[in-house]
């Protein structure tokens, strides 16, 4: 009677965990279509991309918070909802505005592009929330968790472009609102919300607003102990490296090799995630020997890029297949980064309680977020100045070195606060 009682359980956690890990993939896969197809309704297309980061940034650690304290389920579907309700608005505003204004002035796009940001980067944060619900099933480790999470975040962003080459736009449209669809549906009636049972009663007395200050308030203490600001620092820098290298390629909208590199990158990631979770090794040495990896990986892209340019002719098969060549160095950077995430963020959560977890992936959402405008911002700086390609690849690395930095600092601080607990 006991086992059966324990495989029921068992069952309903897999349930679950499947559940969260499709809303993870058709949330960021409707968010990238969205994201990618704003230029339909507007000439100011990047400048709202950036917008969107700005409230994703700002308003996804007190959403992922309030979830921590009133619930993964209903959060997670009000987020859902606003994805799927920002993909309408999108469709309505193309139909109704389908010859685009060369004249066309940003305040007048504020109308009908302000609303889609707003639903999509203030309350559309579903995939902190889906990962801190993952965590809180505990099928698998932490570390497990948060690399297979990552691993369809990378899989939503490669089927929007791929979906995006093979299909008609209104085909694309259907399908990811069909998608979106099954998820609010699963996640209203399928989902089971265990978190509810591990949150204080005091805490769910708390208004809305009160949770989302105390969730600001969280990351700027919580994240000062035990080396937490070394982390998200580390991490940070780390996440800027990594979107500089899938940029790179980008030579334009009709160009593959930010296609092929990203598929690279998200292979190696996903890749890198499997090994450190057959190996099982420490966190600790999941953080080092993914920077050791990637290092020597983008070390190599570097010059690789430096000597194709300063000796093309004696370099002539590295030229020809020079997008392969670098593919593979992309698939060895990301590889890595599928041992440093994981157990970056699974050292960080050795002194949290669960209901903390959305909190902490909220943080993490935030700080990627950051990491990817921060990345954008380099790349359009370098272009600005007409920065040689082999000197991006230095910048590059020098960032990531910071980023190692910061790395070691966190692991000494944690390894202090370990000692201290023992004592």
């Amino acid at each position: 009677m006991n086992n059966e009682i324990k495989n029921i359980f068992h069952i309903t956690k897999r349930k679950n965990s499947a559940i969260l890990i499709f809303s993870i993939f058709s949330s960021q896969l409707l968010s990238a279509v969205i994201i990618f197809n704003l230029s339909l309704i507007t000439n100011y297309y990047l400048i709202w991309t950036v917008i969107y980061y700005i409230f994703s940034f700002i308003f996804a650690i007190p959403q992922s918070g309030i979830s921590d304290v009133f619930g993964r389920k209903k959060h997670l579907n009000i987020a859902s909802m606003s994805i799927l309700l920002s993909q309408i608005l999108l469709l309505i505003v193309f139909f109704f505005k389908s010859n685009l204004s060369e004249a066309e002035s940003f305040t007048s796009s504020i109308v009908f592009v302000l609303p889609i940001c707003l639903l999509l980067g203030m309350t559309g944060n579903a995939i902190p929330i889906a990962r801190a619900g993952i965590a809180d099933l505990k099928i698998h480790d932490f570390r497990t968790a948060m690399g297979w999470s990552t691993i369809m975040i990378g899989l939503g962003w490669i089927s929007a472009v791929l979906l995006g080459i093979l299909l008609p736009l209104i085909g694309l449209f259907f399908v990811c609102m069909i998608l979106q669809i099954f998820n609010v549906i699963f996640i209203g009636n399928y989902f089971l919300d265990e978190q509810d049972s591990t949150v204080p009663v005091k805490e769910k007395r708390e208004t809305f607003s009160s949770v989302a200050m105390l969730s600001y308030k969280w990351f700027g203490s919580m994240f000062l102990v035990i080396g937490g600001s070394a982390a998200i620092l580390a991490y940070f820098f780390s996440e800027t490296a990594f979107y500089q290298v899938f940029s790179l390629h980008e030579d334009g909208e009709k160009d593959l090799g930010i296609r092929i590199i990203g598929i690279f990158m998200a292979f190696g990631y996903t890749f890198g995630v499997i090994i450190q979770w057959i190996m099982s090794f420490s966190d600790k040495s999941g953080i080092k020997k993914g920077i050791s990896v990637s290092m020597i990986a983008l070390a190599l892209l570097m010059f690789l890029n430096y000597f194709s340019q300063i000796n093309p002719y004696q370099l002539k098969y590295l030229m020809v297949n020079s997008l392969y060549i670098e593919g593979l160095l992309a698939f060895t950077i990301a590889l890595g980064y599928g041992f440093i995430d994981p157990s970056l963020f699974s050292l960080m959560s050795k002194k949290l309680e669960q209901h903390h977890f959305g909190k902490l992936f909220g943080a993490i959402d935030s700080t990627s977020t950051l990491g990817i405008c921060f990345a954008f911002f380099i790349l359009f700086l370098t272009g600005k100045f007409n920065v040689i390609s082999d000197f991006k690849y230095l910048i590059c690395l020098v960032i990531f070195l910071i980023s190692c930095i910061f790395f070691i600092v966190f692991i000494k601080r944690f390894a202090s606060y370990e000692q201290e607990k023992k004592d």
